[in-house]
């Protein structure tokens, strides 16, 4: 038995005469290069030859490349642009949630959202003056050191400020992606600040340290 191919379907014929007329015989390996070009989207013509995958769905093929009108060009740009958008949040609240660095002792703290719960426990005992004594706390190094009222103040206030820079890089980020030709393309790794997962995260401590030794 052979496959045969035509009009985007195969074909099982033992004989020739078995197949839609004008159908062409093709090998597995073709039936599996064809099939696999098919379920990506490209247009597989009754001669083999294979298009390049559909760009989106508003794209239709005309025989010999894929276009798109104006509006659905604008259409696909617009949705495109939302999705970077998206990426850009994600990427800014994630980026909160690694660590903030105290310079002060030299270490990195959680700052997920069960240790925030914690810190703004702690800071509402300082207010009413529960939290006096410094309370054993393990850092993301897995060391531990006192944390006391102050090291708590500068932690959060450390976290504030993070947070309004990566508020402010996101924005940045925004506004250039909206410009971009290809928003898919756009490249918003860059100006965030550092967390414990990072290079910069290495770099503070390597600063950190040198100061020390001064």
């Amino acid at each position: 038995m052979a496959i045969y191919y035509k009009d985007r379907a195969f074909y099982d014929a033992d004989t020739p005469d078995q197949a839609p007329e004008g159908a062409r015989p093709i090998t597995p390996e073709q039936h599996a290069e064809l099939l696999a070009a098919l379920n990506s989207g490209c247009i597989v013509s009754d001669d083999l030859t294979v298009s390049p995958p559909r760009p989106s769905e508003y794209h239709e093929w005309d025989g010999k490349k894929w276009k798109i009108s104006k509006a659905d060009a604008a259409r696909l740009k617009a949705e495109q642009q939302d999705e970077v958008w998206e990426q850009i949040k994600a990427k800014r609240y994630d980026n909160r949630r690694h660590g903030v660095y105290a310079k002060s002792v030299g270490k990195w703290f959680q700052t997920d959202d069960a240790t925030r719960l914690q810190y703004l426990a702690l800071s509402l005992e300082s207010v009413t003056g529960g939290f006096k004594k410094p309370i054993n706390w393990k850092t993301m190094d897995n060391s531990f050191l006192q944390l006391t009222p102050e090291l708590l103040r500068e932690i959060m206030q450390t976290m504030h400020d993070d947070e309004q820079a990566d508020f402010a890089n996101a924005e940045r980020h925004k506004a250039a992606m909206l410009k971009a030709e290809n928003p898919l393309e756009y490249d918003y790794s860059g100006g965030w600040t550092a967390n414990f997962n990072e290079q910069p995260a290495a770099e503070l401590e390597g600063a950190a340290k040198s100061v020390s030794k001064m």
